[in-house]
């Protein structure tokens, strides 16, 4: 996973960056969701390209941001005119916080990390000892667009009609999803609520999409041959042909950015 993110960290902000409107949004929201003084300390795991960390980080709050990706954080890096004296950048795995003592820090917030992570009721642990007492943990989740989630649909059914071959799904797999970190950290003693920061408007081109995939930005194309992948891009602006009648076509729906808040 640490080479794939290594390999699309050049185009990762383009497949799921958000508008800097939603972006400001989503960070007042969560200021007054944790009540931020100015001496509140943030951890990201899966910090990545900064998307969620830079809007923080520029309002001068004390920000540490841990992936196991370096090019992904060096992209967060070329951001910046200089490094800030508010950030502090760790290249390491998230199953394992072992450079920080417990009750370190404020508020410890991930998105769209902790399914890729195999042994997640580690992190989940290592989360909760290096929070401070009352602290809170944010899961976040930037979910896709329903145009955009049936879009995947019709891209997984194309994949799995190559004979021995099926489309990489974690569905059976003992990977987290927001239900099961729910449950982890309730029977671990927390309290948990579900809340919406944000949601606005995506309008793409069937073009749009299909350039989307074409860079391989997805779990679902990380792990098709490159002998299947040509072929199974050239099946999808097939069906969008005859489905939508043009790459032109315009498809638009809401899309939304829900956090989970857990605290022990």
């Amino acid at each position: 996973m640490n080479l794939y993110y290594n390999e699309i960290a050049d185009i990762y902000d383009a497949t799921r960056a958000m508008p800097p409107e939603v972006d400001e949004q989503i960070t007042d929201f969560i200021l007054h969701l944790v009540a931020a003084k100015s001496d509140t300390q943030f951890l990201e795991l899966g910090i990545g390209t900064g998307l969620n960390a830079l809007p923080i980080i520029k309002r001068g709050y004390a920000y540490t941001g841990v992936d196991i990706s370096g090019e992904m954080m060096e992209q967060l890096r070329q951001k910046l005119p200089i490094m800030p004296p508010n950030l502090t950048l760790i290249q390491a795995d998230a199953t394992s916080l072992a450079m920080f003592e417990n009750n370190t820090f404020d508020v410890v917030l991930m998105r769209h990390m902790l399914h890729l992570v195999a042994d997640w009721r580690c992190t989940l642990s290592e989360i909760r000892r290096v929070l401070k007492s009352n602290g809170f943990y944010l899961y976040c989740e930037s979910k896709r667009t329903p145009h955009q989630q049936e879009f995947e649909q019709q891209w997984r059914s194309i994949i799995n009609r190559y004979e021995g071959f099926q489309s990489p799904s974690w569905e059976d797999a003992d990977r987290a999803g927001v239900e099961e970190v729910k449950n982890w950290s309730i029977e671990h003693g927390a309290t948990v609520e579900t809340v919406n920061a944000a949601r606005w408007n995506i309008e793409q081109s069937v073009g749009q999409l299909l350039d989307i995939y074409q860079t391989k930005p997805h779990g679902s194309c990380w792990q098709i041959p490159d002998t299947v992948f040509p072929m199974a891009m050239q099946d999808l602006r097939i069906l969008c042909q005859q489905k939508h009648g043009s790459e032109d076509f315009k498809l638009s729906s809401d899309a939304a950015f829900d956090i989970t808040y857990i605290r022990w």
